[in-house]
């Protein structure tokens, strides 16, 4: 790829992607960035992976990034890129870096103010960017005179702060030759040596005076990849760990230390009441948000708290800024204590033995049924709805990557991002859970899996509408709005070009036997689950109707 001091901007642009170990770059085509794809097709060390609109291109990324550290989308400028705004600004909220790239008109129309299509007409071409601005943790123009210090800048501020970043490049600059010698050469950020010392001396304090102390992980967890140093923490100290709902899937749940979720009144009463009573917790990525905490029933105190943030500690009512998360746990993780608080077993949700007698399937059943399912390895990606916080509860085998979007919730994001995934891992099994509602928005992006031979175990839970709607809304019985048209997957699948597999499950019985088909299937699954009750739901949901009945 590198051709020396010839680079065009496209080819320095694709070069810096493939350093970062990028090989695939989702997106739509748009007459706008014509230049950017042919750029992309003659380069050999990437891919296009083309999707069915920017929306679910968005989603795709995000899900890639999740499972390959970051990622990168092309769209065309105005329509194509507002598409994917709602992407961009999910993958913000998660912590997810995805290089954002907008083929834009050509510079000589921007200088002169042409009115073109995909624009307001009114001149502006940097009104979208500033719209973009927002959302992303950096935006950028790129032209041949700037080229290596903007783009290597925007890559250093996606993976510092594990968002998305905006890189614009008018159409006729894409295969113009980079005329900046150097970049400036951008410095990665750093932990400041002199407040990360106070910062340990206050938690190796905080530590070794505890004597019930406890590990609690949340999504930042796995969205600055701090999951291994997170093991050698529990293996070190051997203290209990619990996660957040968000941080579902940052630890290993197969350990004899993992305890369960903590979800204030809403999950396990075991689980809340090791961690509120705990005289030392470390956080680690938390994210005191509503559905994180059980609408805020979860409690700790600032005494009892080192609170670990990916750029700052705090501890008990002490904050160190510009200190690195993975710095302060390679140091925890090498503190000693004589302390071996690794509790009484926990009784998990869905423990008991799986049904033999064969019943219409209900949420107490089958959760149970779908947690036995999963193996080892496996590629788990939940919807947002009743199967984000039923899921929550099941217990995972070890190695299984645990994919969700516990803050933005926007539902759809799941399908598009099972497509991400399953490109990102091919040779790991991909299962998707999701409800028949959320996979209405999103269902294109099963095409683009056939298309690109993906095989992708997708769960339907197919209970004839909005059923989480139905619990928020507690003032009103007859909801018509949450009632979705009831389709036939197997007539879609066919539409969408074949050589998929579609099969149903009423009873538990049913349920066990076509998991034990598609398991054996070599082919995208879909599997119906059809639950003749609209109200049913997992425990943790009927909780958090219980708690919006009485505010």
């Amino acid at each position: 790829m590198d051709r020396a001091n010839q680079q065009t901007v496209g080819d320095y642009l694709y070069e810096s992607l493939y350093k970062e170990g990028i090989r695939d770059v989702f997106g739509v085509p748009g007459d706008y960035n014509f230049a950017l794809l042919d750029t992309l097709e003659r380069t050999d060390s990437l891919r296009f992976i083309h999707n069915r609109n920017e929306l679910n291109a968005g989603y795709a990324a995000d899900g890639y990034a999740r499972l390959h550290g970051i990622s990168a989308l092309i769209t065309t400028f105005g329509v194509g890129e507002l598409s994917a705004a709602n992407a961009i600004a999910g993958a913000n909220c998660e912590n997810i870096p995805i290089i954002h790239i907008v083929g834009a008109p050509d510079y000589d129309k921007q200088e002169k103010g042409l009115h073109v299509h995909h624009t307001l007409m009114n001149g502006d071409f940097h009104v979208f960017k500033r719209m973009f601005t927002e959302i992303s943790a950096y935006s950028t123009v790129v032209t041949p005179s700037n080229a290596k210090t903007e783009v290597e800048k925007a890559i250093q501020m996606a993976k510092d702060y594990q968002k998305p970043v905006y890189i614009m490049v008018a159409d006729d600059h894409v295969n113009e030759l980079v005329t900046e010698k150097d970049g400036e050469g951008i410095v990665p950020f750093e932990t400041d040596k002199e407040t990360f010392a106070q910062a340990m001396r206050h938690i190796e304090k905080k530590v070794s005076d505890s004597k019930k102390p406890i590990l609690l992980v949340d999504t930042k967890v796995k969205s600055f990849e701090l999951e291994q140093l997170i093991q050698k923490v529990t293996e070190s100290l051997r203290i209990p760990v619990a996660s957040m709902v968000y941080g579902k899937g940052s630890v290993d749940e197969s350990s004899d230390q993992y305890i369960g979720m903590y979800a204030g009144n809403f999950g396990s009463h075991e689980v809340r009441d090791r961690v509120e009573h705990a005289d030392c917790v470390i956080g680690v990525g938390l994210v005191w948000a509503d559905t994180n905490t059980a609408n805020y029933t979860a409690s700790l105190r600032k005494e009892q708290l080192i609170d670990i943030q990916p750029h700052y500690v705090r501890v008990e009512h002490a904050t160190y800024e510009n200190v690195k998360a993975s710095d302060v746990l390679k140091e925890v993780g090498t503190l000693e204590t004589s302390i071996d608080t690794v509790a009484s077993p926990i009784t998990f949700p869905y423990a008991t033995a799986l049904e033999t007698e064969d019943k219409a399937l209900r949420a107490s059943n089958y959760y149970p049924i779908l947690q036995d399912f999963i193996q080892e390895e496996d590629i788990v990606i939940v919807e947002t709805g009743t199967f984000f916080y039923g899921m929550s509860q099941a217990r995972m085998k070890k190695g299984v990557s645990y994919l969700k979007q516990g803050g933005w919730q926007s539902i759809g994001f799941a399908t598009a991002a099972t497509f991400g995934a399953s490109i990102a891992e091919p040779n790991r099994r991909t299962l998707l859970f999701t409800g028949d509602g959320s996979m209405q928005l999103t269902v294109q992006e099963i095409s683009s899996m056939l298309y690109y031979d993906c095989k992708p175990i997708i769960f339907v839970l197919n209970n004839a509408g909005y059923t989480i709607e139905r619990y928020l809304n507690t003032e009103t019985k007859e909801q018509v709005y949450n009632d979705i048209p009831t389709w036939n997957y197997s007539s879609l699948l066919e539409g969408f070009g074949g050589g998929a597999k579609h099969v149903k499950a009423k009873t538990t019985a049913e349920l066990q036997h076509v998991l034990r088909q598609v398991e054996k299937d070599d082919c995208l699954c879909v599997v119906e689950i059809i639950v003749d009750d609209p109200m049913d739901a997992p425990d943790y949901v009927k909780q958090i109707r219980a708690f919006k009945k009485e505010e």
